[in-house]
Parts: C-alpha cells; structure tokens; sequence
C-alpha cells in the first residue's frame, strides 16, 4: 500500500503465473487507490527476443488478463508523461524530480 502511495514509477518482473494468478490483479486494486486512472503504463512482452512487444495504455485500461510472465508491467508516476516519435509510436518517461528545499 505504501508503495501505491508513494507515487514512484514501479515495476513488476514476473508479475503472473498459473501457480499465482491473482497477485497482478490484487496489486493492481492497490496501486488503484493512490493513483489516477489516466496514470500512464507501458507492458514489455518478450523484451530482447524475437517478437517483442511494446504496449501503452493506462492504469484504468490496465487488465491482468493483458499480461503473462514473459510481460514486463511499469506503471508511472503522475510525472510520467508520452511524447510521440517520428514513426507514430511514442515514447513514456518518468523525469528526475527532487523536491525543492
């Protein structure tokens, strides 16, 4: 819960299994509570090997259901923001943000 709050970009490796089917979906509901529906989320399928994929969506799109454990799941901060590239992708980041003092 703490970590939802803490408004950090933050990723799940491995988030889902057959032997653990509901722990994306529970962590989910949790991340839910702290953070806004449009809060930009890229999924990693097959990164580095053939047949890699990319997904921008958000976390009130988000469905367990889209992800498996070959799918890396990074959900953003409210920083987080997307630009578009030149071939029509876009790119998502998360700026270096340090309070002011």
């Amino acid at each position: 819960d703490l970590a939802g709050a803490a408004d950090l970009a933050m990723a799940f490796y491995n988030p889902i299994s057959r032997a653990r089917p509901w722990q994306l979906g529970r962590a989910l509901e949790i991340v839910a509570r702290h953070r806004s529906p449009q809060t930009l989320v890229v999924l990693g399928r097959d990164i580095g090997r053939p047949g890699e994929r990319l997904l921008r969506t958000t976390l009130g799109e988000l469905r367990a259901e889209q992800v498996d454990m070959r799918t890396l799941v990074i959900i953003g901060s409210s920083t987080t923001r997307s630009f578009p590239r030149a071939d029509g992708e876009a790119w998502v980041y998360t700026p270096r943000w340090y309070p002011s003092e």
